[in-house]
């Protein structure tokens, strides 16, 4: 797939996530299959005032996009210069995030309320970037303001390289559904690369979002947590594997493993602990009798502890799938 300056081996993307989408886990999942991982979304006016000093890009993780937000003309197109000239393949203005911490600083989901500083700011940050400009929308503000086709046309009128659609509105934040009739719009609306976003944890459902809505890709968020899977499954591999749940145990303990070496490196020992028992939370959800294993997580102070705590599990339901015959 073609994205601007980048050529991607495959159209699924993972989502930036905030305190997820790290180095370690777009690491994980770029060894699936994952075509284009984004950091987690980043102030604009933070990477300004902090010269970048947060923003690490790991040498073996190319391509690499870099999602920012903010509202201010001058600082956005700043800061996108700054995260490309620091090693970013992409850039990413978010124009979705619901939160209010963001949208009160007229950043987020409410930039999409102001169409022409949307225009001066993707203006502005194309001439700034050599590299592959990206946008993320909502549908709109609220169900009286859906307006993502018409900021979908004004990021192509302004030389972005391809949108992302998240078909819900501020209002709906992460609950109901996402109404994929959205992304079809856009995609009918604009000659440039549409990727859709939004309802999407299994393979399945990736086909499911191709086939109707004419979409050129799919970003996958929180379909991906614990399941790397995803991305391999969504790329036409292993078609008897269809989702997570069809995975061996010791291909997740091998998994669960590198993902903790990989947070060991990046964060010492201590917080490697801290953050990959949420990650281990994920990698068994659905599994039978998961639910008291991940009650049992949060008293895990160590690495033997944890690893023979999950030994002990996936032995449990070794036995477990024994004796009904499975």
């Amino acid at each position: 797939m073609r994205l601007g300056t980048l050529r991607l081996d495959c159209s699924l993307f993972l989502a930036p996530m905030a305190g997820i989408t790290d180095y370690p886990f777009r690491r994980i999942m770029r060894k699936f299959g994952c075509g284009l991982a984004f950091t987690e979304m980043m102030s604009a006016e933070g990477l300004v005032r902090k010269e970048g000093s947060f923003l690490e890009i790991g040498k073996d993780e190319h391509p690499i996009s870099v999602q920012i937000f903010g509202s201010c003309p001058e600082v956005v197109p700043e800061a996108a210069g700054m995260a490309e000239a620091m090693g970013a393949d992409g850039v990413d203005i978010n124009m979705g995030c619901p939160a209010e911490q963001v949208v009160k600083t007229g950043a987020g989901a409410d930039l999409m309320r102001s169409p022409e500083k949307v225009k001066k700011i993707l203006t502005e940050v194309r001439k700034r970037l050599k590299g592959t400009l990206t946008v993320k929308i909502r549908s709109g503000w609220d169900k009286e303001q859906i307006n993502a086709v018409q900021i979908s046309e004004i990021a192509g009128d302004c030389g972005v390289d391809a949108i992302f659609v998240h078909p819900r509105t501020k209002a709906q934040g992460f609950g109901g559904r996402a109404d994929w009739n959205i992304i079809r719009e856009v995609k009918q609306a604009v000659r440039i690369p549409v990727i859709g976003n939004g309802d999407v944890t299994t393979s399945l459902l990736i086909e499911k979002m191709l086939k109707e809505t004419g979409c050129d890709g799919v970003m996958i968020g929180r379909g991906a947590l614990g399941n790397p899977w995803i991305f391999r499954h969504g790329n036409g591999n292993a078609p008897e594997a269809r989702s997570a749940f069809g995975i061996s145990l010791e291909e997740r303990w091998e998994v669960i493993s590198d993902h903790f070496s990989l947070l060991q490196a990046n964060y010492g020992n201590r917080g490697a602990m801290k953050e990959i028992r949420r990650h281990v939370a994920w990698y068994v959800k659905g599994l039978p009798h998961s639910a008291s294993f991940r009650s049992a997580l949060s008293g895990m102070k160590d690495k033997e502890g944890l690893f023979g705590a999950i030994r002990s599990y996936f032995d449990h339901l070794e036995a477990y799938a024994h004796r009904a015959g499975q």
